[in-house]
């Protein structure tokens, strides 16, 4: 088997984890009706990455915009699940950052809303984890380090909004082992 095979079926084993049957069914819905140049496109209006052979190689992989979508903003579910419950603050914080990232109204940004109020399964976050690294090898390593960095920041930023005591204690550990779990599967080691 291939890398791009090996890599796709991780992607696939990820997209059963986050979807339901609904969601499944309408993503094939999705993917017959766009052409390619179509699926470029989305890709780049869901996912903010403007390079185009970054893009296509994506969409050759058969990464949708949605997976895509649900796939940058799982960690920050994660890491405002760390401990067992997402707060009022760190809920806000995902919604501030997903605003970025997911287009109001998509079936993305319903995943969001779901995973927020149930939390993500234990089987999601080891299917982000197997993929992360195969989806950032994909980019060119400009795009793949800017946009891990970005989504480092981003976890910080979720861990940080419910702050701690007079600014002590402002990421709680469990928080702190998320986020270094999310590094280490994007390959960050700092």
């Amino acid at each position: 088997m291939s890398d791009a095979d090996a890599f796709h079926n991780r992607c696939r084993s990820l997209e059963n984890a986050f979807f339901s049957d609904l969601d499944q069914r309408l993503i094939r819905e999705l993917q017959d009706k766009l052409s390619a140049d179509d699926a470029v496109a989305k890709l780049r209006a869901e996912s903010g990455i403007q390079d185009d052979a970054t893009l296509k190689a994506l969409q050759g992989l058969g990464i949708t915009p949605e997976a895509l979508s649900a796939f940058r903003i799982l960690p920050l579910v994660a890491v405002a699940w760390a401990d067992g419950h997402a707060d009022a603050l760190e809920i806000a914080a995902v919604h501030m950052i997903a605003q970025r990232h997911l287009a109001a109204g998509s079936q993305a940004s319903k995943l969001m809303e779901r995973w927020l109020k149930e939390g993500p399964t234990p089987e999601m976050i080891s299917a982000w984890e197997s993929c992360a690294s195969a989806v950032f090898a994909s980019l060119g390593p400009h795009q793949s380090a800017d946009l891990k960095n970005q989504l480092v920041e981003e976890v910080n930023d979720v861990a940080k909004a419910s702050g701690g005591v007079l600014g002590f204690a402002a990421t709680a550990k469990s928080e702190s082992d998320r986020i270094a779990g999310i590094k280490r599967a994007l390959g960050v080691t700092a």
